[in-house]
């Protein structure tokens, strides 16, 4: 009778020695691998509805599956970086309100128009409220002005500290009292070097001032000096035989910076003549461009060296 079972049949051997166990599973096993990676890779792709609407994005997609988590391990992250912090820094004054100068409408003084010989350098004071008229509306530019009014103009355009003197604080003048209308100013003017007292210790303040007592008013504000010689600085003027011994030197270093304003004639210095509103004006307009406050106004009348210099000795 034939057995129930037969034995099963063995694997061929490729000798005589027995091998490992493991190696009829090696077949198995890499045909495991290739399945599960065929199904990874078909379930990572997600399927789009037939009905939904693709919008374009400006990222790319994102990767799904195995290649997204060797990518997750392999990509180093982003370096954050942060900018230093902006402090705003403040303009200076000038660069961001620049100022601006007070300059109204063209002046208008019933005695006085563009007519005038005085009129671009009297126009540009008036516009930038540093010389006014009088209360009716006149200028009287031909009017003779007082030491009192000279020292009022002089405290209003310039602001001077007193220790650029050696003079006192205040100087006690018998006829300028602590009630007269000029009182702070002739105080002021003295203590800044602008003006002084005569020899015999009073001020004076209604006498006319000269025009040269205005040339040395100003050279002694201004301390203004000159190293040129006094007999050729002073020769294109024909009556420089009239100027005092004691305004000579001022003469020359006010004639150097520019500061003289001659009318009619720029050769004529007519030094002892009372000195006019419509000349102090012009002088002191002219004090104003030498500090820098005020730009030059073209004029025929100012006595500048480098014309001096043109015009010669007569």
């Amino acid at each position: 009778m034939p057995p129930l079972f037969r034995p099963l049949p063995r694997w061929p051997q490729a000798s005589s020695t027995p091998g490992p166990r493991w190696r009829p599973l090696v077949p198995i096993g890499l045909a495991a691998i290739a399945a599960g990676l065929t199904l990874l890779l078909c379930t990572s792709k997600r399927p789009v509805d037939a009905g939904a609407t693709l919008i374009p994005s400006t990222r790319s997609a994102p990767s799904r599956g195995l290649s997204a988590l060797l990518r997750r391990h392999q990509a180093k992250p982003p370096t954050l970086t942060v900018p230093p912090p902006v402090i705003p820094q403040p303009l200076p004054p000038q660069q961001a309100w620049p100022a601006e100068a007070v300059v109204q409408a063209e002046p208008s003084f019933d005695d006085l128009n563009t007519s005038h010989w005085a009129w671009p350098l009297l126009a540009d004071l008036a516009q930038r409220n540093l010389v006014s008229g009088f209360p009716d509306g006149t200028f009287r530019p031909g009017a003779a002005m007082t030491r009192a009014e000279f020292a009022a103009q002089l405290t209003h355009l310039f602001d001077f500290p007193p220790d650029r003197s050696l003079r006192p604080a205040l100087v006690n003048y018998p006829d300028v009292k602590l009630d007269h209308w000029a009182y702070k100013s002739v105080q002021k003017t003295v203590s800044m070097g602008f003006l002084g007292g005569h020899p015999d210790g009073t001020f004076l303040p209604d006498q006319t001032v000269s025009r040269i007592q205005v040339i040395v008013a100003l050279a002694n504000g201004l301390t203004l000096k000159s190293s040129r010689a006094a007999t050729e600085a002073l020769a294109p003027y024909v009556d420089r035989d009239q100027v005092p011994i004691w305004a000579i030197r001022q003469l020359v270093a006010a004639t150097d910076a520019g500061l003289v304003v001659n009318y009619p004639e720029i050769n004529t210095l007519a030094p002892n003549r009372p000195a006019s509103r419509a000349e102090v004006a012009a002088m002191l307009h002219r004090s104003l461009v030498y500090t820098g406050s005020l730009q030059t106004v073209p004029s025929p009348y100012i006595v500048e060296k480098a014309r001096v210099d043109q015009v010669g000795p007569p």
